[in-house]
């Protein structure tokens, strides 16, 4: 039986851009549908350039509606322990499930003050690119910046938004004895790291 493990809230910014994308794509993607059977009504074959123009615009409109939100994280994840591992979902993504002995390192980042010091964020931001540049792909699943739990999976970092980071790093680490974990604080003052072993 999965166990749920209590996420932030959508940020709002998030939030309103997952409500526009089906509202203004939605109805553009029937329009299109619609203008291609009227010209088809009007005598338009398969393979006119007038066809070929009316496919394109709704398969653009398709992709804007589908594709978005496989490349940002617009909609919910929701995270949650099952016996197997730590399952991700989210609206309109496949859903993931990361066997707990597959996890080599966890790292949290973890968002003190509203207003971080400017060298504490270029620290954040220098990490994600060398591992980048190291080759690692980071998997988005957050629903807020607030706090970051970076998952490392062989090359694949799943970022995750849990309300509570350390309780989770703690069940990670009772499943899991070899897993190392870090938490990174962000304040206004700069950094505070703390290996958690």
């Amino acid at each position: 039986m999965p166990e749920d493990i209590q996420s932030l809230p959508m940020m709002q910014r998030r939030r309103i851009l997952g409500y526009a994308i089906p509202a203004v794509n939605g109805p553009l993607f029937l329009y299109n549908f619609y203008v291609i059977a009227v010209h088809f009504q009007e005598g338009m074959t398969i393979g006119s350039s007038i066809f070929w123009e009316d496919f394109l615009v709704l398969i653009l409109t398709g992709f804007l509606t589908y594709y978005i939100p496989q490349f940002f994280p617009v909609y919910e994840s929701k995270y949650s322990y099952t016996n197997e591992g730590l399952s991700i979902k989210r609206l309109l993504r496949k859903d993931v499930l990361i066997p707990y002995k597959s996890i080599d390192r966890a790292e949290v980042y973890l968002r003190v003050d509203e207003k971080i010091d400017e060298g504490a964020k270029k620290y954040a931001t220098d990490q994600a690119e060398i591992l980048r540049k190291s080759g690692f792909k980071f998997k988005d699943y957050t629903n807020s910046d607030q706090i970051i739990l970076n998952l490392y999976v062989e090359k694949n970092i799943y970022m995750l938004s849990p309300s509570k980071p350390k309780a989770l790093l703690k069940e990670l680490k009772r499943r899991n004895k070899k897993l190392s974990a870090r938490i990174v604080e962000l304040t206004r003052r700069g950094k505070r790291i703390q290996d958690l072993g």
